[in-house]
C-alpha cells in the first residue's frame, strides 16, 4: 500500500467514524518506519467534536539523525489525501528543548505540494537515542488534521572533561601527593573510562588496581590519585599527565603541574589556598544569575591537606549554567575533606563504593572515613541520599568495609544498608566477605560472597575475577552475579568482562575487550547489552601510531506493562569498522580517523510487530594544533553521513577553531580563549557558534574574567540569538599553616669529629633525614625541615651522601656527617734481646679503634704486617690489640698512640710488639745465671717449654713466660 493511499483510507476511515463512534482507529501494518511511504499506525486521538478538523491522524513518523548542538533539515511528505484541496495548512509544532528555523505556519499552494521542508536546531542536552523532535500537524477545511512526527536519531557525542582542581598542588619529595580532579561527562552518552597515568621518572603510583570510572551523561564525578614521590626528586614544577580512557580511544587529557618542595621550604607560603569568588551571567531572556563560591584547598600542617568548597546562588537557565562553567563557576553544596597519606576524613557531598555486591557509587550529604595501612584498611559512610526535584524525602545510606593481609591473603568484609529516593528509588542491605591471593601467572585472582536484599527480593550474589598486570601485558576476567542489578546498587544483574592488552613486540600492540550484561529495573523487565572491539596498533616511529579497530554494541530493553501502558522494547546495534592516525613532534599534535559502519534501530509497540530499520552511518574526524605552558590552538573538522533505506542522505560537516588559556604576548600574563564553529547541513542550513573569553590576572591576588557566547541552540523568547554574558571577579591567598610543620636543623660536616658544629663547619646539602615515615632533603646550606613524630630521632640516609662520607648517628637537631678516610697500623716484632729475630704470623692479629663515645671500626690485615681501617671518619681514635690467636705471644710495646684521622690525607701509624720474655737457667738454686728482662707483663699463664740447649755441657735450658717481671 503506497503511503496516498493510506493516507487517503486513513481519512475516509476517521470521517465515516464521525457518525458512528466517538473514538476511531485505523491500524495499519508498515516494514519500512522512517521513510515516506510507511504508514504504521493512524489513530484518531482527542473528544468527539462537531467539527472535522479538531479529529487527529497520527501518521508514520519521518525519520533523521544528527548531533547535539546541530541543525537538520527534515523532508516531510504531503499527504495523498491533501494533495488536491483548495486550501492546505501546515503547522510545525516542536517538542521539548528542539528549536525551528523559519516560520512555524505556512499555507501550502497546490503547485508545490510535493514536501516541506522543516530546519529544527538539536538543543546541547539532547540524549542519543531517537527522540520526537517535533510534528507536522496538516489541516484543511472540513477535513481531519493529519500528523506526522519527525523524529531525530541522536548520534552519540563522547565527550569527557577533566577538571583540575583550583590552586595548587603541592607535594614533599619522599612523601605521598594526593591530585584530585572532577570527571565531567558533557556527552550525550554513559561512558565508562579509566585514568591512565604518566608519571616522571621514579614517580610511582599508590593505588595498584585503579576501578574503571562510570559516568552518565551530565554527571560529575570526583577522583583522586596518590602518587610517591622519590627522595631525590627535584624540587620545582613536576608534570603529571592524566589521560582517560574508554578502551583504546582517549576521551579527555590533562598536564597536572605538581610543585616539589622540601621540608625546608615549608613555612607561611605552603598553607591553603583561599579562593573567594563572585561571578554574574545573563541567559538568552536577560535574566540575571550570581553565584558566590568560597575554596580551600591545601595543607593544614604536616602531610594534611583541607580541600573545602561552598557556594550561595544558582543559574535560572542552561544558557546561564553553561556560562558559569566557561568561567569555572561550578555551583555545589558544601563540602570539607581532610587527607592525608594515612586517610581521608570529608563532610558534605561524599560518596564511595564498598564492593560489585554491597554496593557501587551511593552519593549523598554526610560523612566519610577512610583509613589506609600497609596491612589493613577500613572505609566507612553515613549520609542522606539527595532529595529528587520536587522532593524533600531523603533516605539514609550507611556502610562499612575493612581488609587485612594475612599472608599473601587479603581479606575483606563489609556491610551496607543503601537506599536513595526518586521516581526510581534504589534500595540494598548487604553483607559479604572477599578475599584476594596470589594465583597462576603473576595473576591475583579474587572472589566475594553477599546476601542482598532489595525491593522485591532477596538472594545470594557471588563475584570472582582473575588480573594481571605488567609492563608488557594486561588481563581481565571478571564475572558477577549481583541479584537486584542496578536498582540495588549494582551496574547489572548479570555481567561477565575480559579484557586484554599484550604488547607483540616492540611496535606493535593490540587490545580486546568483550561484555555481556542483562539486567532488570522497575521500568524495564529486561535490559540487555553485549559487545566486543578489537584494536591492532602499530608504532610507525616515536609518536606516530596506526590503529585498526573493529567494534559492535548491541543494546535491548523491554518496558513493563502498565495499567495504561501494555508495554513495549527497543534496541540499537552498531557495527563499526575504521582506521586511525595518530602523530605528534614536540608540541605539535595531528589525529585524524575514519569509521563505516551501520546503525539499526528497533522497536515494538505491546504485542504488535517490531519495526526494524537499518541504515549505514560514516563519519570521519580529525583534529590538529599546539599544545603547550602558553597555552591551546587547536582546528577541528567532523564530517556525518547516514543514508536512509529510501536513499535520502543527511550530512553534516562542522568546522572550527579553538583557543584555551592562550597566553597574549607582550600583555603581562592576560590569557585569552575562544571558539568559532561552522556546522552546515542538508539543505544549506547553516549555523555559527562563537565564544570568546580573556583572563586578566591584577595585584595582590586578585583577577578577572569575562566571557561571550553566541550559540542558536539558545534563542530568546523573541526567537533572536543573543549573546550570552559571563564574568567572574575572583581572590587567591595563600594562608600559613595552623601550625609548622616538623624539626628544623642542619646536617653539617663535623671536620674536627667533636660531635657538635662548630662556625668554620659547612653544611650537607641534598642529604635525605628520615623521621619515621616521613623525609626531607636539606637545602644548600644543610637546612633541613622533616614532620614526624617528634619523640622519634632523625636519622641521615647514608646512601644521599657523597662517597667516603658518613653519618655519626641519629639525633634531633644538627646532625653531623664526616669524611671518612683509609687509615693504616704498621704492627712491628720487636727482637729478643741477643738472638736472631721471631718469625710470627700476624694475619690473625686484630686491631680495633674505639672513639670518644665507645664505637668500634676493625681492621683488616691488607699485608703481612699491615693492619688497614678502610674508612675511619674524622676524629681521634684509641686503638685495641687482640694477638690471642697468634702461634707467638706477643704484646704491644706502651704507651700505645692515638690514630688521629682528619680526613684528608690518609693516616698510617707503627706500633711494636714485643716477644715473650727469656731466662736462662744454669742449674743454681740462686739468682745467679738468671737474665733480667723488664719487659711489660702479658696476661697469658707462665708455660714451660723444655728445649735442648747446644751447648757442649749438655744443660737444659728451661724457657719461662712469666706473669710478673723477674730480677
Amino acid at each position: 500500500m503506497s503511503f496516498r493511499g493510506a493516507c487517503a483510507g486513513a481519512l475516509c476511515l476517521s470521517i465515516s467514524g464521525l457518525t458512528a463512534f466517538g473514538v476511531a482507529q485505523a491500524q495499519i501494518t508498515t516494514t519500512q518506519p522512517g521513510t515516506a511511504s510507511a504508514v504504521s499506525l493512524a489513530t484518531w486521538s482527542g473528544p468527539k467534536s462537531d467539527s472535522a478538523s479538531d479529529i487527529l491522524i497520527t501518521l508514520p513518523s519521518v525519520t533523521v539523525s544528527g548531533a547535539p548542538r546541530s541543525f537538520q533539515v527534515v523532508s516531510i511528505p504531503i499527504p495523498e489525501a491533501f494533495a488536491q484541496v483548495m486550501k492546505l495548512e501546515v503547522e510545525i509544532v516542536p517538542h521539548g528543548d528542539f528549536a525551528l528555523l523559519g516560520p512555524r505556519n505556512r499555507v501550502l499552494p497546490i503547485a508545490q505540494r510535493s514536501r516541506v521542508g522543516v530546519t529544527i536546531g538539536i538543543p546541547a542536552t539532547a540524549l542519543a537515542g531517537r527522540i520526537v523532535a517535533a510534528e507536522a500537524r496538516f489541516s484543511s477545511p472540513a477535513s481531519p488534521t493529519l500528523v506526522v512526527p519527525v523524529e531525530i536519531d541522536i548520534n552519540l557525542v563522547r565527550k569527557i572533561v577533566l577538571r583540575p582542581k583550583p590552586g595548587a598542588i603541592n607535594g614533599q619529595a619522599g612523601n605521598d601527593v594526593l591530585i584530585p580532579f572532577d570527571i565531567v561527562n558533557s556527552g550525550n552518552g554513559r561512558e565508562t573510562v579509566n585514568a591512565d597515568l604518566t608519571l616522571p621518572s621514579g614517580w610511582a603510583s599508590r593505588d595498584a588496581h585503579a576501578s574503571a570510572i562510570v559516568i552518565q551523561p551530565g554527571e560529575t564525578v570526583k577522583r583522586k590519585v596518590r602518587l610517591k614521590i622519590p627522595p631525590l626528586s627535584s624540587t620545582g614544577s613536576s608534570f603529571v599527565k592524566i589521560d582517560l580512557r574508554s578502551g583504546n580511544d582517549t576521551l579527555a587529557s590533562e598536564m597536572m603541574t605538581v610543585e616539589v618542595f622540601n621540608s625546608s621550604s615549608i613555612g607561611r607560603e605552603a598553607g591553603p589556598l583561599i579562593t573567594t569568588a563572585v561571578a554574574h551571567a545573563a541567559d538568552e531572556n536577560g535574566r540575571p544569575s550570581s553565584v558566590f563560591t568560597l575554596a580551600a584547598t591545601g595543607a593544614l600542617y604536616d602531610s594534611v591537606r583541607i580541600d573545602a568548597r561552598m557556594s550561595q546562588g544558582s543559574a535560572l537557565s542552561g544558557a546561564a549554567s553553561n556560562a558559569f562553567a566557561r568561567l569555572g563557576t561550578y555551583p555545589s553544596a558544601s563540602s570539607l575533606m581532610l587527607s592525608a597519606p594515612s586517610g581521608q576524613l570529608s563532610f558534605g557531598n561524599t560518596g564511595t563504593s564498598f564492593s560489585d555486591l554491597t554496593g557501587l557509587y551511593p552519593y549523598g550529604q554526610g560523612a566519610l572515613l577512610r583509613i589506609e595501612h600497609s596491612d589493613w584498611s577500613f572505609l566507612s559512610l553515613g549520609a542522606l541520599s539527595l532529595p529528587a526535584i520536587g522532593s524533600a524525602k531523603r533516605e539514609p545510606m550507611v556502610g562499612m568495609r575493612g581488609e587485612r593481609l594475612f599472608g599473601n591473603a587479603r581479606l575483606s568484609t563489609s556491610l551496607s544498608h543503601l537506599a536513595d529516593a526518586g521516581t526510581s528509588p534504589r534500595r540494598l542491605d548487604a553483607l559479604g566477605i572477599g578475599a584476594a591471593v596470589q594465583s597462576i601467572f603473576g595473576s591475583t585472582f579474587k572472589a566475594e560472597i553477599a546476601e542482598r536484599r532489595f525491593d522485591g527480593g532477596t538472594g545470594l550474589g557471588w563475584s570472582s575475577g582473575l588480573v594481571r598486570t605488567g609492563p608488557e601485558s594486561n588481563e581481565e576476567l571478571r564475572v558477577t552475579h549481583a541479584p537486584g542489578g542496578s536498582d540495588a546498587f549494582a551496574r547489572a544483574t548479570n555481567e561477565i568482562l575480559a579484557n586484554v592488552s599484550e604488547r607483540l613486540s616492540s611496535r606493535a600492540n593490540v587490545s580486546a575487550s568483550a561484555w555481556r550484561t542483562t539486567d532488570a529495573t522497575s521500568v524495564f523487565s529486561g535490559l540487555q547489552s553485549n559487545g566486543f572491539s578489537l584494536r591492532p596498533q602499530y608504532a610507525i616511529r616515536s609518536g606516530t601510531t596506526i590503529a585498526i579497530e573493529a567494534r559492535s554494541y548491541t543494546f535491548d530493553a523491554t518496558s513493563r506493562a502498565t495499567a495504561s501502558n501494555s508495554g513495549g522494547g527497543f534496541g540499537s546495534r552498531d557495527d563499526q569498522l575504521g582506521i586511525s592516525f595518530s602523530t605528534y613532534l614536540r608540541q605539535y599534535y595531528f589525529n585524524s580517523s575514519a569509521f563505516l559502519g551501520n546503525t539499526t534501530r528497533s522497536v515494538s509497540l505491546g504485542t504488535s510487530s517490531t519495526v526494524t530499520d537499518r541504515s549505514p552511518r560514516n563519519y570521519w574526524t580529525t583534529n590538529a594544533g599546539w599544545s603547550g605552558v602558553g597555552g591551546i590552538i587547536e582546528v577541528q573538522a567532523r564530517i556525518d553521513q547516514t543514508r536512509d533505506r529510501g536513499g535520502f542522505v543527511n550530512q553534516q560537516n562542522m568546522f572550527g577553531i579553538r583557543a584555551e588559556q592562550l597566553v597574549l604576548p607582550g600583555l603581562g600574563g592576560i590569557r585569552g580563549e575562544g571558539d568559532l564553529q561552522r556546522v552546515s547541513s542538508f539543505g544549506g542550513e547553516n549555523a555559527t557558534i562563537m565564544r570568546a573569553g580573556i583572563a586578566i590576572p591584577l595585584m595582590s591576588g586578585f583577577a578577572f574574567k569575562i566571557d561571550a557566547e553566541r550559540n542558536s541552540i539558545f534563542r530568546s523568547v523573541s526567537g533572536r540569538v543573543p549573546w550570552i554574558l559571563g564574568a567572574r571577579f575572583e581572590h587567591a591567598l595563600t594562608v600559613p599553616m595552623l601550625r609548622t610543620p616538623g624539626t628544623s636543623g642542619y646536617v653539617y660536616e663535623d671536620l674536627n669529629g667533636n660531635q657538635r658544629r662548630d662556625p668554620n663547619e659547612p653544611g650537607m646539602p641534598g642529604a635525605i633525614v628520615r623521621r619515621g615515615g616521613e623525609t626531607a632533603v636539606a637545602d644548600a646550606s644543610g637546612k633541613y625541615r622533616v614532620g614526624g613524630d617528634a619523640k622519634q630521632p632523625i636519622s641521615i640516609d647514608e646512601a644521599s651522601l657523597p662517597d667516603g662520607w658518613s653519618a655519626s648517628g641519629a639525633g634531633r637537631g644538627d646532625l653531623s656527617v664526616s669524611l671518612s678516610t683509609a687509615a693504616e697500623v704498621e704492627l712491628v716484632v720487636a727482637p729478643r734481646s741477643g738472638i736472631s729475630p721471631i718469625q710470627v704470623d700476624l694475619s690473625k692479629a686484630h686491631v680495633v679503634a674505639r672513639d670518644s663515645v665507645g664505637a668500634e671500626w676493625a681492621a683488616i690485615m691488607t699485608g703481612p704486617t699491615t693492619a688497614t681501617f678502610q674508612a675511619l671518619p674524622v676524629g681521634s681514635y684509641k686503638l685495641e690489640f687482640d694477638l690471642s690467636e697468634l702461634s707467638e705471644p706477643l704484646v704491644p710495646r706502651g704507651p700505645i698512640p692515638l690514630l688521629i684521622v682528619t680526613g684528608k690525607d690518609s693516616k698510617s701509624i707503627t706500633i711494636t710488639l714485643d716477644p715473650r720474655p727469656i731466662r736462662m737457667w744454669n742449674g743454681s738454686p740462686g739468682r745467679s745465671g738468671a737474665q733480667k728482662n723488664d719487659s711489660l707483663p702479658v696476661k697469658k699463664t707462665p708455660v714451660t717449654t723444655p728445649k735442648k740447649n747446644d751447648s757442649p755441657s749438655g744443660d737444659e735450658t728451661p724457657v719461662a713466660t712469666p706473669n710478673q717481671n723477674h730480677s
